[in-house]
């Protein structure tokens, strides 16, 4: 007996009344604590005595997650190319503000003979100029225009990575001892402290001893572990959780070194689990994130690094990233 095929007696009285096979694709069951989707195939038995039928239930989980990573690499392929011409088409404009806006500052500011030269023969001085400049807030608004301008060379930078397979040299690290640097940098992050102290959240390490070792970039697996981390320590500071924590486990699975990073947040809407990996793709408000974060840290695990990024959520009940790299 299947209880939790109870909803579904109605498909197999059709099945039977028809005399025909019967299937429904993709059904959630709840067994064993777990939810797995499955695939019901029903078979009528021909008789004209009782009706009977047989009910076929396969266990379809791994097949539409492998299915679904499988859409996932295709669709972010095809906005890498994307994402390269973008990149290089914006570098070169934003290159000239950028330094175009530094050498405005300097012509400003600076006591340069050219630039006494040039204010005493508009019959004018640079001390006036700097008293109008700094009356009227024009030296902030410059820093904002320079501020702004470095975080958009961050985002070309990213998406550059995103479109690009690594040619970098790598070398054998054990992933546990990047995460531990990667704790070390993001406790002493300034910028992070502006919203919260890391150092206030719980680290919970549960390393398996005898770990292998794996063939990685270390600054780009650090890279996708301080993203991780970041989004992490910002859903469970926005949501209020009163005593966050992160569990961070390494152990090995086969012929692979995995490495969890779970915290106990908000967790994630399924929907949006389906697009977390995408490029520009947030739920953050305008001009907070980027959306390029994770992306490009899946790019990194599985283009550069020939592994899996993935994952798993429940609403209410925490987020688990799993980083699983071939030894």
């Amino acid at each position: 007996m299947v209880p939790q095929l109870f909803n579904h007696i109605s498909g197999v009285r059709q099945a039977i009344e028809a005399q025909t096979v019967r299937k429904e694709t993709k059904i959630s069951l709840s067994t064993g604590g777990k939810t797995i989707l499955t695939d019901i195939t029903i078979y009528p038995i021909l008789s004209d005595k009782v009706e009977v039928a047989v009910i076929r239930i396969d266990d379809i989980s791994d097949r539409v997650r492998i299915e679904e990573m499988m859409i996932q690499s295709e669709k972010m392929l095809s906005v890498g190319g994307l994402a390269a011409g973008m990149a290089h088409e914006i570098n070169n404009p934003l290159a000239g503000i950028l330094q175009n806006i530094q050498v405005i500052r300097n012509r400003l500011e600076k006591d340069l003979p050219a630039n006494i030269k040039a204010a005493s023969e508009c019959g004018i001085n640079l001390e006036s100029i700097r008293a109008y400049m700094e009356k009227r807030n024009i030296f902030p608004m410059m820093d904002l225009v320079r501020a702004s301008g470095y975080r958009a060379t961050q985002v070309v930078e990213n998406m550059l990575t995103f479109s690009r397979k690594s040619d970098h040299r790598k070398f054998t690290y054990h992933l546990h001892d990047i995460m531990e640097a990667t704790l070390e940098l993001i406790e002493n992050d300034c910028s992070m402290k502006k919203k919260y102290d890391f150092r206030s959240i719980e680290i919970i390490r549960q390393y398996q001893e005898a770990v292998p070792p794996v063939s990685c970039e270390k600054t780009q697996i650090q890279q996708v572990f301080l993203n991780i981390l970041k989004n992490g320590a910002e859903a469970m500071s926005e949501s209020g959780i009163s005593s966050p924590r992160f569990v961070i486990r390494c152990f090995r699975e086969d012929t692979h070194v995995v490495l969890e990073i779970e915290d106990n947040g908000p967790g994630i809407a399924e929907d949006i689990q389906k697009r977390i990996f995408e490029p520009f793709f947030t739920t953050k408000e305008v001009g907070v994130g980027t959306g390029l974060g994770l992306s490009v840290s899946y790019f990194i695990v599985t283009e550069n690094h020939a592994g899996i990024l993935r994952v798993d959520s429940k609403p209410g009940r925490g987020t688990v990233f799993i980083i699983n790299l071939p030894i």
